[in-house]
């Protein structure tokens, strides 16, 4: 640690006096060290959704004096000595990152992050995800740091808690299987159900995996327990959003309900659900449809963007997407509102092995006629972003491509 800070408080004084910083390290030790940099500089880290070019040209525009750590390699240091070991002090009302939303259900928007916002809320995660665990986690993540999910587990836990983070980001089942088996004990993988849906289907394992945390997206009970009796592990499902962090959990193989966080209050309005919390710069209406059950729990229906309402009935695409999945067969698959106009969903699915008979006969067991997708284009892969989610815009165009090319044919 004492070396930690030694290069941190030396990156801080050769960064350029700019205000916002994009942190593009994969390098989890890195972009841990340039994050603290920034902070000591008293500079804001941006977040973006993702790594394109013209994403982070567009963010570039809008937040004046950004510059970029991490694209054309590390920053060089010279060797420092650890001689001011003391944990610098950053001060509460320093907006620290900026974190916009996926866009997975439509324009990314920016969500500001407080350094108190930041404490507060890592103190309750530590609480709510490390069990009070007394002896040093050693934690794997395949999201990244630059989203939410990747800060608040595999960024922000090890500056406030006992938890060593490994500096890689494996993708494929064999490279999550091997970096696992390359840590000490206890270990925890944070990952996206997309990924853990991979691995399970891989037929890869690798055992003495304390808990898996899983974010991002719904994870079905199937899987959850699968997981666990397969790799002989828990499963714990985080349930938070870009604007809150992390909210609640649940152990999604034994619970349907979530248990959320103390230090949130959450009051049913007519517009939705309104979280409140000290830590919060400002209350916040929670972008998914949940019903209160208790003092600390509610059960979720859906989001607010992800309802559908079709001949009069409503769903949720979620629920709809987590059928689909299960499907024996399905590598992946998406259904959606496409902009045809024509108030039919549509659908995009990677099956090798299946034909749209098939797949269409397999649904209409699982949801209501009325929301069966049509059409439905096979497709080698969908387009999604480094978490495992969706981005709508992207389907939508892809969509457009495909069935203007079947329509022609």
């Amino acid at each position: 640690m004492d070396q930690f800070i030694a290069e941190a408080r030396s990156l801080a004084e050769k960064l350029p006096d700019n205000p916002f910083v994009i942190n593009l390290h994969a390098d989890r030790y890195l972009y841990l060290r340039a994050f603290c940099a920034a902070l000591l500089a008293g500079q804001c880290t941006l977040m973006p959704p993702n790594r394109q070019a013209a994403t982070l040209e567009s963010l570039s525009e809008s937040y004046p004096g950004t510059y970029v750590l991490g694209q054309g390699g590390e920053e060089t240091l010279p060797c420092v000595s650890a001689d001011d070991a003391s944990v610098p002090e950053i001060p509460d009302q320093q907006l620290a990152a900026i974190a916009f939303t996926s866009g997975s259900t439509g324009t990314p928007r920016p969500n500001r992050k407080y350094w108190r916002t930041f404490c507060a809320g890592t103190r309750s995660n530590a609480t709510m995800v490390l069990d009070d665990a007394t002896s040093c986690v050693n934690m794997l993540a395949t999201v990244p740091p630059q989203h939410m999910w990747g800060m608040e587990t595999s960024i922000l836990l090890p500056l406030f808690a006992a938890v060593a983070i490994s500096d890689v980001t494996p993708f494929y089942p064999q490279d999550i299987a091997d970096a696992l088996d390359a840590l000490p004990e206890p270990k925890v993988l944070v990952s996206s159900p997309i990924h853990l849906e991979a691995l399970m289907k891989s037929g890869v394992r690798t055992r003495s995996i304390s808990k898996i945390l899983t974010a991002t997206a719904p994870l079905s009970r199937e899987l959850a327990a699968a997981l666990e009796a397969s790799l002989g592990t828990r499963v714990q499902d985080v349930f938070g959003c870009s604007e809150s962090g992390i909210l609640a959990t649940r152990r999604t193989a034994l619970d349907e309900e979530w248990r959320y966080s103390t230090i949130f209050t959450l009051t049913m309005t007519g517009e939705g659900v309104v979280i409140s919390a000290e830590h919060l710069p400002e209350d916040v209406l929670l972008p998914d449809i949940i019903e209160l059950t208790a003092k600390d729990r509610f059960r979720w229906v859906g989001r607010q963007q992800d309802m559908v309402n079709i001949a009069g009935k409503r769903g949720s695409l979620a629920d709809m997407n987590l059928r689909l999945r299960e499907i024996p067969g399905i590598v992946d698959g998406v259904i959606f509102e496409p902009d045809t106009g024509t108030g039919r969903l549509a659908a995009l699915v990677t099956a090798p092995d299946l034909n749209v008979s098939d797949i269409l006969g397999a649904l209409r067991s699982r949801i209501d006629p009325v929301f069966l997708p049509r059409p439905v284009i096979r497709v080698s892969e969908l387009p999604r972003l480094e978490t495992g989610k969706i981005r709508i815009d992207a389907v939508r165009a892809l969509f457009a491509e495909l069935n203007s090319a079947n329509q022609r044919d």
